[in-house]
């Protein structure tokens, strides 16, 4: 009898360390401070954050369970590997270009690199990439009331 195929075993690696690092998410998060005069304090967006990564690694671990089948039409190593070095670039991108760029220009160059790792058509890349910025820097400026870094960009508003 063969052991477990390398895909299955890597979903599984995947899936624990994921499912480890939501775990200490959530816990880390639990000693976040409230903020006065506001419902929702500084561990809600960790512990939306912390349950969606702990979810995604759960369902790695149960998609690499023995008898699920791992067809010939299962991307190859490269396939299923080039699109996480793509996420990984969009989220170093970021963090490196944030604060000289700006929060306006880093996001959406951030994501249109993650979505061309994800083979997104441009235009349909570029449309997500604005509207998720623009939707995330309302969320974080208009409710919680956290502004993002504008770099040279002066604020709009």
């Amino acid at each position: 009898m063969s052991g477990p195929t390398p895909l299955r075993t890597v979903d599984r690696r995947v899936g624990v360390a994921i499912a480890a690092l939501a775990v200490a998410v959530l816990w880390t998060s639990r000693s976040f401070p409230n903020v006065p005069g506001q419902k929702l304090g500084a561990s809600t967006l960790p512990g939306f954050v912390g349950a969606a990564l702990l979810a995604c690694g759960l369902l790695l671990v149960l998609r690499s369970r023995p008898g699920r089948h791992y067809g010939e039409d299962e991307p190859r190593d490269a396939e299923r590997i080039a699109p996480a070095f793509g996420i990984v670039a969009a989220i170093v991108l970021y963090l490196l270009a944030s604060d000289p760029l700006g929060y306006p220009v880093a996001a959406p160059l951030a994501l249109m690199v993650a979505f061309a790792s994800l083979r997104v058509s441009p235009p349909k890349a570029a449309a997500w990439a604005i509207g998720a910025s623009i939707a995330v820097h309302v969320a974080f400026y208009k409710l919680l009331k956290v502004p993002l870094p504008w770099g040279p960009l002066p604020p709009l508003y």
